[in-house]
């Protein structure tokens, strides 16, 4: 973390760690990060009062580059790992980054206790409509007609999951979608993410 004197505002980049991400040239993750650290330097929120948490896959590196409080869970259960952490310290201002393999297939369950619940905390999933470390595992938001992938070269064959109305219908308080091709706006987002009292889900 930072060696400034506590209180003195950080930029962006200060709240970025000393690891060197390692996602692939051009992936939308590196947006996202370049989002959370304008947002959390907007906020000027120190970094010791804030907690990212992670499951598994590309998007489970996210705490590790954001020089804040970090844990690095097992697949799917970020969200389970989160609300313990904000049920033990309210105080925190919590984090939670996932993909859409490990948001919403086998933590599918875990999203929907996680909006009914409104716990004051921030759900950032990385959207990008594949297992993307598995390299061409469809995952649950994955296109139907989709068959770019020898896993299913004709498809998956059933129609994907609409994780905004899910949460809707499950009771988050907050729910919006942003664009990693646009990270300025996606900063937006979090900001608003943030400070709302509750449970907010950004699907990016």
């Amino acid at each position: 973390m930072s060696g400034k004197p506590a209180g003195a505002p950080l930029k962006a980049k200060e709240y970025k760690s000393e690891v060197k991400p390692v996602w692939c040239p051009g992936c939308g993750h590196f947006a996202v990060l370049s989002a959370a650290t304008k947002a959390l330097a907007y906020l000027g929120l120190p970094q010791q009062d804030v907690a990212m948490i992670s499951g598994i896959g590309c998007s489970s590196r996210l705490p590790a580059y954001v020089s804040v409080y970090g844990f690095h869970g097992v697949h799917g259960r970020a969200l389970a790992v989160a609300s313990g952490l904000k049920a033990a310290r309210p105080d925190l201002t919590v984090l939670v980054a996932g993909g859409d393999g490990d948001g919403f297939s086998i933590g599918g369950n875990h999203f929907l206790h996680a909006c009914r619940r409104n716990m004051d905390m921030t759900y950032i999933v990385m959207d990008n409509e594949v297992y993307g470390m598995t390299k061409g595992q469809a995952s649950p938001t994955t296109s139907p007609d989709w068959a770019e992938s020898k896993l299913t070269p004709h498809g998956p064959g059933v129609p994907s999951f609409n994780p905004a109305a899910i949460a809707l219908a499950s009771g988050a308080t907050f729910i919006a979608r942003g664009f990693t091709g646009k990270p300025n706006d996606l900063a937006k987002l979090l900001v608003d993410a943030i400070q709302h009292p509750g449970f907010s889900f950004v699907q990016a």
